[in-house]
């Protein structure tokens, strides 16, 4: 699995993958990244997952205009996408 993430550069789905020194030395962010992984959540369950990334995107950029409301936003929006009762 370290050599595929070496390689082609997608994130190991082994946490003990980060530890390896040679991620480390290829990813000197190998902590940050298994963190943020780590942290992650599941997809909202739908087959325009595209659309709702792209409208999500909308909502956090650009960085200066998030605020404290931005994830409160974000959440009304997509919930009312998937309930269709909001269009993107």
């Amino acid at each position: 699995m370290k050599y595929y993430m070496i390689s082609n550069g997608n994130p190991a789905a082994k946490s003990a993958v980060f530890d390896d020194p040679e991620v480390q030395k290829a990813f000197p962010m190998a902590d940050t990244i298994r963190a943020s992984l780590e942290a992650a959540g599941p997809r909202p369950q739908t087959q325009f997952y595209g659309d709702v990334s792209s409208g999500l995107q909308r909502s956090w950029h650009p960085p200066a205009s998030v605020s404290k409301n931005t994830p409160t936003k974000s959440t009304d929006l997509i919930t009312g996408v998937l309930k269709g009762e909001q269009l993107l």
